[in-house]
């Protein structure tokens, strides 16, 4: 039973965790990437990482890099919209989720040979999310 209610919690997070991360960044601390990768960081170590089994946690981590990067586009779907680009949700919707998918991967991943790993997974995580904003960001708003 607890199994469910953390995997169901893996997903809720993910829905609702760009939201809050959004005004967050937008009022307070101006850092999304380090903010979006440690609160990754949070859910995999405190959620994920309790949940039995490598594929379900496997599992678990890739689900919730895919609904994290696909509320995060909703949530952006707004500022789209006003800017009359509707192109820029699809292109973020093939850019931008599977990213999230990937740096939530990172942060697992070196966490199942050893809990304490998920530093180095995040620190790669940091690093490739700041390298994608600087680099696909950049390209997508030419």
């Amino acid at each position: 039973m607890f199994r469910e209610i953390k995997s169901v919690l893996v997903i809720l997070i993910a829905v609702i965790a760009p939201f809050f991360l959004i005004i967050l960044e937008k009022t307070i601390l101006p850092y999304p990437v380090f903010i979006e990768e440690v609160t990754k960081a949070l859910v995999v170590f405190f959620l994920i990482l309790q949940l039995p089994g490598r594929k379900l946690k496997i599992l678990a981590g890739l689900l919730f890099g895919f609904f994290f990067g696909l509320s995060e586009n909703i949530f952006y779907l707004v500022n789209i919209i006003e800017n009359g680009v509707i192109k820029i949700f699809w292109q973020r919707m093939f850019f931008v989720t599977p990213m999230h998918i990937i740096t939530t991967l990172i942060i697992l991943l070196p966490t199942l040979k050893n809990r304490w790993f998920i530093i180095f997974g995040l620190a790669g995580a940091i690093i490739l999310h700041a390298l994608f904003n600087s680099i696909v960001v950049d390209f997508l708003m030419q």
